[in-house]
């Protein structure tokens, strides 16, 4: 299980390509995770904030992404470490220059979760090998 929630501001709005930011952070569970995350347990999803408020209210261009990771325990420290270490670098990178060309804050929380599944994707991607 790694499922990866990401929120970002309406002021955003054709600042950046939201589908490629997800099939970013998809993949590179996908590929780039050692085998960690099972692939049929990988969901990214977005939501764009319409309302918000930001440090002092006083900047419209003001702008945030946040990603919000929740994956099954077991994870050893050092692989949580070094993966979100190159996950958020990244991202980070994604945005390329939009740090400069506007006032903008990118977070990545990260957190174990426990709870109830039930997937039939498992079954569906055995089938396709």
């Amino acid at each position: 299980m790694a499922h990866v929630t990401i929120e970002w501001t309406a002021n955003l709005e054709g600042e950046f390509d939201l589908r490629a930011l997800m099939e970013l952070v998809a993949e590179d569970m996908r590929e780039r995770a050692d085998g960690v995350f099972p692939v049929g347990g990988i969901r990214v999803r977005a939501y764009r904030a319409d309302e918000y408020v930001i440090a002092d209210n006083a900047g419209p261009d003001d702008a945030f992404v946040n990603l919000d990771v929740k994956m099954g325990a077991g994870r050893s420290a050092e692989f949580r470490q070094r993966y979100f270490d190159a996950l958020f670098e990244r991202v980070s990178a994604f945005f390329g220059d939009l740090f400069e060309r506007r006032p903008l804050a990118l977070s990545m929380y990260v957190e174990e979760a426990s709870g109830w599944k039930k997937n039939s994707i498992h079954q569906r991607l055995k089938k396709a090998l």
